[in-house]
């Protein structure tokens, strides 16, 4: 049986017990005890303990650790080196010291791979130490193979270099009944839209409400429901909903809601929207379809892979408000029923947590005996 390592470089500083790393971190753990019979796996992680624990069946090894660019943690590469691995995966293409140290001290008896996780590349001198880092590198997993074309283009990532589509993360999020899910939210409209998202340029809410204001006279019983945390656009949002009738009596600033009241939201809601301009992954993407939820997303390469270049769902250009609205107004042709049915499907078949324990297992495969 392959032996697989899960490598975390980053240090939750402000964990105290392991049960708080899986409880935060749930989505980009749940694939690991689909693993079992398939992979000899352990996760080696830092906080400000050190400790061996067994999860769901998982093992799991804590080492103290620092965030700092230069840190390197020699016991944690001791026991690595003990474990004699067959494959280690580094999670984040951010630490290219301590991949040049792993690679350096444990030999190059087991192959290397690095997870993306949204990052992007550097600059300068760290960015010349990410070429170093990712040349002593087997392969890298990426939610799509477009999201490391930034990598490519800057010259960290060699152009032939070994890319896999991996999932970063799914959910456990369920559909709850829809009438009781809108009876909760108090969700009231006749097509209900929810944004679940920062208020920044990155998720651009602002190109979200300009394509959703040119639908609403053809639907002006349609609902926008915003829930967000950070609020750094929330001044412009509110001035351009005020200087629109239609938009103040459609969107509804929700702001923060729970994690596990948003199964609800999801599932009271017809359609999810979204303005990224660039995710790693797409954790609300995901959220909203294993409920059930429509997206209506951008075609950046990651929601490309996830709604599989929209045949569940609809993608437009990234800041493209007309295209938004033109998606939008065409959805009246749509049977929306059928299509979240399909959603949902897709999410159980191909999003879900064994999912990505499977697609795991057939990478380590084919590294492994190529």
């Amino acid at each position: 049986m392959i032996k697989l390592v899960d490598l975390v470089y980053y240090s939750h500083l402000n964990y105290t017990r392991p049960q708080d790393v899986a409880e935060k971190h749930g989505p980009a753990l749940a694939f690991a005890p689909y693993l079992n019979n398939k992979l000899d796996f352990t996760f080696v992680k830092h906080s400000t303990f050190e400790q061996h624990v067994v999860m769901d069946g998982v093992p799991y090894y804590f080492f103290k650790g620092k965030n700092r660019f230069w840190s390197i943690t020699i016991k944690t590469h001791r026991f690595i080196k003990k474990l004699k691995p067959d494959i280690v995966m580094v999670q984040g293409l951010v630490f290219p010291l301590q991949v040049m140290f792993l690679r350096l001290f444990c030999g190059k008896k087991f192959k290397l791979i690095i997870q993306h996780h949204g990052e992007l590349p550097s600059g300068g001198l760290k960015g010349r130490l990410q070429k170093m880092g990712c040349n002593m590198t087997d392969a890298f997993l990426f939610t799509s193979a477009g999201n490391a074309d930034a990598w490519k283009q800057k010259g960290i990532i060699k152009p032939d270099a070994r890319i896999f589509e991996l999932l970063e993360a799914s959910t456990a999020f369920k559909p709850i009944d829809k009438e009781l899910a809108k009876k909760r939210t108090r969700i009231t409209g006749d097509a209900n839209f929810i944004w679940v998202s920062h208020l920044n340029k990155n998720k651009d809410p602002l190109t979200v409400l300009k394509g959703f204001r040119d639908y609403l006279p053809a639907n002006p019983g349609a609902k926008l429901y915003m829930i967000y945390q950070s609020e750094a656009l929330l001044s412009d949002i509110e001035e351009l909903i005020t200087s629109s009738a239609q938009l103040r009596d459609a969107v509804i600033l929700v702001g923060e809601v729970a994690n596990n009241d948003l199964p609800y939201w999801f599932s009271a809601a017809d359609f999810y929207i979204s303005g990224s301009h660039k995710e790693g992954s797409g954790y609300a993407l995901l959220e909203a379809m294993a409920c059930g939820c429509i997206p209506i997303v951008t075609s950046i390469p990651s929601y490309q892979k996830i709604t599989v270049n929209g045949q569940y769902g609809f993608l437009y250009p990234a800041g493209d408000a007309d295209a938004l609205g033109q998606i939008l107004n065409a959805l009246e042709g749509t049977d929306w029923k059928k299509l979240s049915a399909a959603v949902l499907n897709h999410f159980n078949k191909k999003l879900s947590f064994k999912t990505i324990a499977d697609d795991l297992v057939d990478i380590c495969h084919r590294l492994i005996h190529k």
